[in-house]
C-alpha cells in the first residue's frame, strides 16, 4: 500500500459460550442475562465480544448482559440481533436495549437462517447476510444481502452475490452498502448500490489509483462524530514494511483511503494494537508494547486527492481496557459508553 501519498510529523468473564471466533450467532439463544453479575459500580459500556455484544462496567468482573447473535453500530447508538422463536420456529429481527440487553423492537423474518452484518448509525437500515457472523473468508460461492428498513419495518432489498461477500457499512444515504468479497488470501473493498444492484471495487481517494487487493486482519473500527468516516484498523505482520494499516471509508462520497502504518505497529503480539476517536475528531493509534502513537487526520479524506492526508507519529501510549474486562471470556473492546436513558 505504498502508493498513498501520507504528510508524517514527529511530534504533532465468568461466562463461556460454545463455538469459535467467526462462528455462527444465529442459534437459539437470546439475551443471557449473566445471573452472577454484581452489580455495575459505574457507567455502562457497549463492548464487543467474540460471541456477540455485551454492557459491561468498570470494577465489575462479568457482562451485565451478553448476546452471542449482536451486532452493533460502529458508533454505539444501536444494536440489533437475531432471535429464533422457538415456538413458531420464525427468525425475528430484534433491537435491543443497550444498557439492559432488552428487545425493545421485534420484526418477522421471510427468511430464516440470517444473520446481522452491519448497522446503520441509529439502527435504521440493518445489512442480513447468510453468512456466519464474523470477519473471514468462509468460502462461500454465493451470498445472500438482505437489507432491512426499520422505519419502515420490512425488507427493502434483496440481492443474490456471487463470492463471499460480508458488508460492513452503509452510506450516509443508505443507498449503497460497502462490502469486503473475499478471494482466498485478499480481499476486495467493494461498493454495492441497492438500486441497481450494480456491484464495484471501491475508488481509492485518488480515482487515478487501480482497485487493490487487501490483506490483513481487522482489530477495531471507529467512526467519525459526524458519522461520515469509517476508521479501520488492520495488522498484516507478514508485511514486514508495512505491518499494519487503518483504512478509511468515506460514507459521503463512496470512497476510500489506507493510511499505512510502519514497524512497531502491528509487529506485537495479538491484542497490543488499539484504536480511537479522540475529541478533535482524529484517530490515535497505538502500538501499546513500544509506547508508540500515531494520529491519522481522517477528515483530510473528505479533501481533494492532491492535499495529503496528515498522520503524525510521537511516544505515547493509550490506556488499555480495565482489567476486569480483559478477564472475561471473549472480550475484545469496548464500542462506546451507553447513552443515558431519556427522562
Amino acid at each position: 500500500m505504498t502508493r498513498h501519498s501520507i504528510t508524517l510529523g514527529s511530534v504533532v468473564l465468568a461466562l463461556t459460550l460454545g463455538g469459535a471466533c467467526g462462528a455462527n450467532r444465529n442459534a437459539t439463544a437470546h439475551t443471557v442475562k449473566v445471573a452472577d453479575a454484581a452489580p455495575p459500580t459505574g457507567r455502562l459500556l457497549l463492548a464487543e465480544f467474540t460471541h456477540g455484544i455485551g454492557a459491561v462496567s468498570a470494577g465489575t468482573p462479568t457482562p451485565v448482559w451478553l448476546d452471542a447473535n449482536a451486532v452493533a453500530a460502529a458508533d454505539g447508538s444501536s444494536v440489533f440481533s437475531i432471535h429464533l422463536d422457538g415456538a413458531g420456529g420464525n427468525d425475528s429481527l430484534v433491537r435491543l436495549d443497550p444498557a439492559t440487553g432488552a428487545v425493545r423492537s421485534s420484526w418477522p423474518l421471510a427468511d430464516r437462517g440470517l444473520s446481522v452484518s452491519a448497522v446503520a448509525p441509529n439502527g435504521q437500515w440493518i445489512a442480513m447476510t447468510n453468512r456466519r457472523t464474523g470477519y473471514g473468508d468462509q468460502h462461500r460461492s454465493t451470498t445472500t444481502l438482505v437489507v432491512f428498513d426499520t422505519q419502515l419495518g420490512k425488507d427493502t432489498r434483496r440481492l443474490e452475490l456471487k463470492g463471499d461477500v460480508q458488508p460492513e457499512a452503509f452510506s450516509t444515504d443508505g443507498a449503497q452498502v460497502f462490502a469486503l468479497d473475499y478471494r482466498g488470501d485478499h480481499y476486495r473493498v467493494q461498493t454495492i448500490a441497492l438500486d441497481t444492484q450494480q456491484r464495484y471495487d471501491t475508488s481509492d481517494r485518488d480515482k487515478r489509483l487501480p482497485p487493490e487487493d487487501m490483506h490483513g486482519q481487522p482489530v477495531h473500527g471507529v467512526m467519525g462524530a459526524d458519522r461520515t468516516l469509517l476508521a479501520t484498523l488492520y495488522r498484516n505482520p507478514g508485511n514486514a514494511k508495512e505491518p499494519a494499516f487503518v483504512h478509511v471509508l468515506d460514507l459521503v462520497h463512496a470512497y476510500s483511503y489506507c493510511a499505512d502504518l510502519p514497524a512497531p505497529f502491528g509487529t506485537g503480539a495479538p491484542g497490543t494494537d488499539a484504536i480511537e476517536l479522540t475529541s478533535a475528531d482524529t484517530v490515535v493509534v497505538a502500538a501499546t508494547e513500544a509506547a508508540r502513537l500515531a494520529e491519522i487526520r481522517i477528515e483530510d479524506v473528505h479533501q481533494l486527492p492532491d492535499k495529503p492526508v496528515r498522520v503524525s507519529f510521537r511516544s505515547g501510549t493509550i490506556s488499555l481496557p480495565d482489567a476486569a474486562f480483559r478477564s472475561m471470556a471473549g472480550f475484545e473492546f469496548v464500542i462506546a459508553p451507553v447513552a443515558a436513558a431519556a427522562p
